[in-house]
């Protein structure tokens, strides 16, 4: 049987009929929403199941794209990185010379709302099912920390968005909420989540792919984080570390091994898999952000000024399982003994020659059919001690922040000094973070949020015509590969402007389908 579902349309929040999608097994198909269809507890299970495929929308260049494209190639962590095609608009974006047509800005945009109008959607038919109160409280719980998972990838996007949380009749035009006000509705359905969800121990094997209580408490630390809620950050951070659900993982290389799957460091995975019949979502990314010479893509090469900071805190281990470099072994794949980069001038050539391992999979693991089951990470028990840690350090409270910072490193055989105090340990919490959590999709909107002493965004002193990482590249780089490909410019963050590029454009199609209610960002036409 067929389904249609409605879902809002970006900013103009235009309600349409989608196209006939075929429901298939939880938890991957098409969201659904009929009057004749929420009837039973499994009906209702496996809405709810099938919602987390919208999570990332549904194929690589939605979602998931942008949190390379925007998180990682527009920071000082990596490059648009394809250097032998032609894709002007990923290239304004990492650069900062886009406008508000940009296609990818927009595609951004029109599908986070769109997966928001089918969370709604299915919490609507669920609502009203005659199934059991216990149930039905927490499919909608599940649901609505999806709906707080893309309400805050919109804030720390575009800022200030329109807030939806309903379905509208068509034309309904709604206006910009302001960003503590989408705060607050991310808090008050989180809290909800909290009280209502099981702990990720609590779920069968095969379910702990489910939203839980734990996660509901780390995105809401993390928006708290955003929000310089120092102690609401803490406070949440450390109800997570006590969960007992959740640790670090014994290697950090166990983490990007493609067998794994929601183990103790996971708290929250977009599930993915290989098999074709039935068709389930795969992850594209193992292409995406792989060289050219290994049947890659060649998009969001890692720069060298990453692997630089790894290299001064001599983080070897680390380096080797988040950076493929040319002409060396890859981590963990005995069949690679030297990773083809694909350099400038080969053939189908790279910017930096340097690739994510983290999306990586060994030459002997993959698929016959070419499709990649590795799971998406989105947040993770490393994650959570770093946000206590920042979180404690910002409040001066030295000895809680230097305990979970010295959790994170010790794993990595990396000592902890434990006399730094003041900016000396907020600075080094900061670049643990760089280091633990690159290509992992927060670089930018961590350097964006970030004040420096003066009060200052710390991206102004990292991008713009004096920015350490535009001088690094245009007057002290010696580096083999990016110096000698300049296809992609050499001078990538000289157009950044402080009042501008902290926040993306509206884009241009939605303020037109709004007919006047949403307005532009600052700094953009």
């Amino acid at each position: 049987m067929k389904h249609l579902f409605p879902y809002i349309l970006g900013g103009a929040m235009l309600v349409t009929a989608a196209g006939c999608n075929k429901l298939d097994q939880a938890p991957y198909g098409s969201a659904i929403v009929s009057g004749q269809y929420y009837t039973s507890l499994e009906q209702c299970n496996t809405s709810t199941m099938v919602a987390y495929r919208y999570i990332n929308y549904s194929s690589w260049w939605e979602i998931l794209n942008w949190r390379y494209l925007a998180g990682e190639a527009a920071s000082d962590n990596g490059w648009v990185g394809n250097t032998y095609q032609s894709h002007a608009t990923y290239d304004a974006v990492a650069h900062f010379t886009l406008d508000a047509g940009n296609d990818r800005n927009e595609a951004q945009w029109v599908d986070l709302y769109k997966s928001i109008g089918r969370f709604n959607s299915t919490i609507a038919g669920i609502t009203g099912a005659p199934i059991p109160e216990a149930s039905k409280k927490q499919f909608i719980a599940e649901l609505k920390f999806l709906r707080a998972w893309c309400y805050f990838d919109l804030i720390r996007n575009w800022g200030p968005v329109p807030l939806v949380l309903e379905i509208y009749p068509p034309n309904t035009h709604l206006p910009r909420s302001s960003v503590q006000d989408v705060y607050n509705q991310i808090e008050k359905d989180l809290d909800e989540c909290i009280a209502t969800l099981p702990k990720k121990s609590a779920y069968p094997q095969a379910d702990r792919f489910r939203a839980s209580r734990g996660a509901a408490l780390t995105l809401l630390a993390k928006a708290s984080l955003y929000m310089e809620n120092w102690p609401k950050a803490e406070s949440l951070a450390k109800m997570v570390i006590d969960e007992g659900d959740y640790n670090l993982e014994a290697q950090f290389s166990t983490l990007w091994q493609y067998t794994y799957r929601n183990g103790v460091e996971s708290i929250f995975e977009i599930q993915n898999g290989s098999s074709q019949v039935p068709a389930l979502p795969n992850n594209d990314f193992q292409k995406v952000l792989n060289s050219p010479g290994d049947a890659g893509w060649g998009y969001y090469s890692v720069s060298s000024d990453l692997e630089n900071a790894y290299k001064s805190e001599g983080d070897s281990i680390r380096l080797q399982w988040t950076i493929n470099r040319h002409g060396l072994p890859v981590a963990g794949d005995p069949n690679t003994p030297s990773f083809d980069g694909r350099p400038f001038p080969a053939s189908s050539h790279s910017k930096s020659a340097r690739y994510s391992r983290k999306h990586y999979t060994p030459k002997a693991e993959r698929p016959a059919n070419g499709l990649s089951s590795l799971n998406d990470k989105i947040l993770r028990f490393a994650d959570v001690l770093l946000i206590h840690a920042e979180a404690c350090a910002m409040q001066q409270k030295t000895g809680e922040a230097l305990g979970s910072l010295k959790r994170v490193r010790d794993r990595v055989n990396l000592t902890t000094d434990m006399s730094l105090t003041g900016w000396n340990l907020i600075n080094a919490v900061r670049k643990e973070r760089r280091l633990e959590m690159a290509y992992e999709g927060d670089r930018l909107y961590d350097i964006r949020r970030w004040k420096d002493q003066s009060g200052k965004p710390v991206i102004s002193s990292i991008m713009g015509p004096q920015g350490s990482f535009v001088i690094y590249n245009t007057q002290v780089s010696t580096d083999p590969f990016e110096t000698k490909n300049t296809t992609e410019a050499q001078n990538k963050g000289f157009n950044f402007k402080e009042n501008t590029h902290m926040r993306w454009p509206i884009p241009a199609n939605q303020l037109l389908l709004s007919e006047g209610a949403i307005q532009q960002n600052p700094g953009y036409f």
